[in-house]
């Protein structure tokens, strides 16, 4: 019998509780299985991509920073998930946190795949992670 997946406010709000407190390293997303169990498959292929060819090229990658929390350091307190426009394989979810005091609002773009919900995409104040992998024009 296989575990029920969770719907897609508790999908978010267990990405956040990994952020909580000081000095927490929040979600490892250097590997691929953590990749795929967080994003679809085909963001984390641009994550992954990304970050092998930058360490090919001893350079940083385009994400040069946590995606869910919009910064390279945190400090998360008082987060909070909505979720908006759930419709069969899609969702929207608001996560709003304080970090190092300063409120911040994340929309993630959310798809239920076969092995559950999956980030699609992560929008800030200022572009959006699959933004980043645009070719440059």
């Amino acid at each position: 019998m296989s575990a029920q997946k969770p719907d897609p406010k508790t999908f978010v709000e267990n990405i956040y509780k990994s952020y909580l407190g000081k000095n927490v390293p929040g979600l490892d997303l250097s590997t691929r299985e953590s990749l795929d169990f967080h994003f679809t498959p085909s963001l984390a292929d641009l994550i992954d991509k990304d970050a092998k060819e930058a360490e090919k090229l001893q350079e940083a990658p385009l994400l040069n920073g946590d995606p869910f929390v919009d910064a390279q350091d945190w400090e998360i307190t008082d987060p909070s998930v909505a979720i908006q426009d759930a419709a069969n394989d899609r969702a929207t979810a608001i996560a709003t946190f304080k970090n190092f005091g300063k409120t911040i609002t994340v929309r993630l773009a959310l798809m239920l795949t076969p092995k559950g919900w999956r980030v699609d995409d992560v929008f800030w104040n200022e572009g959006n992670l699959r933004g980043l992998y645009k070719p440059q024009q």
